[in-house]
C-alpha cells in the first residue's frame, strides 16, 4: 500500500527535493503550498495538490485537519512556517510529523535567540566554535565601543518571527560599525522580546546535513559553498560537496546539546587558510541545499520517512560521488548580477563571472537543482516565472 504523505510549503526549493526524493521512492505525495504558482504543485513526483489558506489565517488549522481527514495523510513533513501555524494545536499533529520533538525543542531550535543562549549556558563545549555575540533584552544590554574592544566589523543584528511583538518577520541587519549596530538594535527592541548580535566570521559557508533518529545520528553531509547570491553573502547559489571530520563532530554535538531530533542543516563558516571554524545558526528542517544531497546519494527524506513508518536505516559515510550544484535562476543570475553592479570589482572579473554562469551549462560535472531526472519541466517554469517577472517589473 502507498503511504499518503503531506508535503507542506511547496514553494520552497528544498520541498521540491522532499518531494521528488519521496516520490522516487514510491510515496503517495500530497502537496500544498498557499500560492498556486508554487513549483512544487507542478513536480511529476506529486500526486495531488491543493492551495491551503494563509499559515496565519483562522481558517488554516481547520481546512488542515479536514484535509487530513478526507485523504488519509499518514505523514507530514514539516517547514518552519507550518510548525508556527500550528503551534496552538501541536500535540494534536505531533503524531504524523516523523522525529517529533516537544513543542519547547523546535521553539528552541527555530529561534536564532534562544539557540545561542542556549549553547551558551550549556557547557564551555558547546559555546566553543562561535563568532563573537550575545542576547540584546533591553537599551542597557545593547554591547558598546569598549564592550566590542578589538572587534572589527561587519556585525549582524538578528531578530526572531517568533519573539516579535509588533513586528512583521525574521530580520537579519548588517552593520559595518559598532555605531551602526547599537542604532540597529534600538530600532529593532521596541518590536521583539530579544535579539542576537554576532560578529562577522570569514571564510565561505558551510552547510551540514544531519538525521538524528531516537538520539542516534543515522544520516550525514556536507555542502561548500562556492558562490553566495548576492556574492557578499547569502543563498549558495552555487556549491559543491566538502567533508570535515571536525566541523561536522562539531555540528553533531551541538545538535545534541540542542536536543533536537530529525532533519536539519547546521550553518557555519569555514576559514580554509587557517582551517578554523564558526557555528552560525541551525535550520532545523529541510534546507534549501537539499539536491546537492540527492545527486551525491545521501536521501534523507526517504531515510525519515522510511524510518517513520518501521524502515530503519543508515548514512554516515562521506558520498562515493562528488558533485557541484547550482540554483541556476534567479540564484547564480542574482550571484553574477551582483558581481556586475559592484563597483569595487574590476572589469575582468566581472567578465569572468559571465563566462563562468554560461561554462557550466556544459560542465556535466555541474548539476542544477531544478534539472532533476524525471522531472526537468519545473527547470523551465523557473525560468518562465523569472522571465515573467523580469517583464512585468
Amino acid at each position: 500500500m502507498r503511504r499518503n504523505v503531506l508535503v507542506v510549503d511547496v514553494n520552497a526549493i528544498g520541498m521540491v527535493a522532499v518531494i521528488r526524493s519521496l516520490g522516487r521512492a514510491g510515496y503517495n505525495i500530497h502537496a500544498i503550498a498557499s500560492q498556486r504558482d508554487a513549483l512544487g504543485l507542478y513536480s511529476r513526483f506529486t500526486h495531488h495538490t491543493d492551495c491551503n489558506p494563509p499559515l496565519d489565517s483562522a481558517s488554516y488549522l481547520p481546512w488542515l485537519r479536514e484535509y487530513i481527514r478526507s485523504h488519509g495523510i499518514e505523514a507530514i513533513i514539516q517547514s518552519e512556517g507550518f510548525l508556527h501555524a500550528i503551534d496552538s494545536a501541536y500535540e494534536e499533529f505531533a503524531p504524523l510529523l516523523p522525529d517529533s520533538v516537544p513543542a519547547s525543542v523546535w521553539q528552541r531550535c527555530l529561534s536564532k535567540v534562544a539557540t545561542q543562549q542556549w549553547l551558551m549556558d550549556a557547557s564551555p563545549a558547546s559555546s566553543r566554535n562561535m563568532p563573537a555575540g550575545g542576547i540584546m533584552k533591553d537599551a542597557e544590554s545593547i554591547p558598546g565601543k569598549v564592550d566590542l574592544a578589538g572587534l572589527d566589523g561587519p556585525f549582524f543584528v538578528k531578530a526572531d518571527a517568533g519573539l516579535a511583538r509588533n513586528a512583521p518577520a525574521a530580520q537579519v541587519i548588517r552593520c559595518e560599525t559598532v555605531a551602526q549596530l547599537s542604532a540597529a538594535a534600538r530600532g529593532l527592541l521596541p518590536g521583539y522580546e530579544a535579539l542576537v548580535w554576532q560578529n562577522f566570521a570569514p571564510g565561505k559557508k558551510v552547510g551540514v546535513s544531519l538525521w538524528r533518529h531516537n538520539g542516534k545520528f543515522m544520516a550525514q553531509n556536507m555542502t561548500l559553498g562556492i558562490h553566495m547570491q548576492p556574492w557578499t553573502g547569502g543563498m549558495m547559489s552555487l556549491r559543491e560537496s566538502f567533508w570535515h571530520e571536525a566541523l561536522l563532530a562539531d555540528a553533531r554535538n551541538k545538535l545534541e546539546v540542542l536536543e533536537w531530533q530529525g532533519v536539519a542543516m547546521m550553518e557555519y563558516k569555514w576559514d580554509p587558510v587557517n582551517d578554523q571554524f564558526w557555528f552560525i545558526e541551525i535550520n532545523a528542517r529541510y534546507w534549501g541545499y537539499l539536491h546537492l544531497d540527492l545527486y551525491a546519494g545521501k536521501d534523507f527524506p526517504k531515510l525519515q520517512v522510511d524510518a517513520f513508518f518501521g524502515n530503519l536505516s543508515e548514512d554516515m559515510e562521506p558520498p562515493a560521488k562528488k558533485f557541484a550544484c547550482r540554483h541556476t535562476v534567479p540564484g547564480e543570475i542574482g550571484y553574477v548580477m551582483s558581481r556586475i553592479r559592484a563597483s569595487d570589482i574590476p572589469v575582468w572579473p566581472k567578465v569572468c563571472s559571465i563566462g563562468g554562469f554560461f561554462f557550466r551549462f556544459l560542465n556535466l560535472r555541474t548539476k542544477s537543482d531544478l534539472w532533476y531526472p524525471g522531472d526537468r519541466l519545473l527547470y523551465w517554469r523557473s525560468w518562465l516565472n523569472y522571465l515573467r517577472k523580469l517583464v512585468t517589473h
